[in-house]
């Protein structure tokens, strides 16, 4: 299990459904970041997915936290 998938679940756990828009909220900043600014010699894309995964999975979580409300 990924470290991102355990605090995910620790939120969920926890019914902390602001500690997990927020964290959503700073991964598409990180996100925003990655894309917007370049570095020579950096290639952004592993990151981007990563980003991508991670968001996708918070948004999962609140997706059940929708479902049980």
């Amino acid at each position: 299990m990924k470290a991102i998938e355990q605090i995910i679940a620790g939120y969920v756990s926890l019914r902390n459904r602001q500690a997990l828009e927020e964290l959503r909220e700073h991964r598409q900043r990180l996100l925003d970041g990655v894309r917007t600014y370049s570095v020579p010699g950096f290639k952004p894309s592993v990151v981007n997915d990563t980003l991508v995964e991670e968001i996708e999975l918070i948004e999962g979580a609140l997706a059940r936290f929708d479902e049980n409300a």
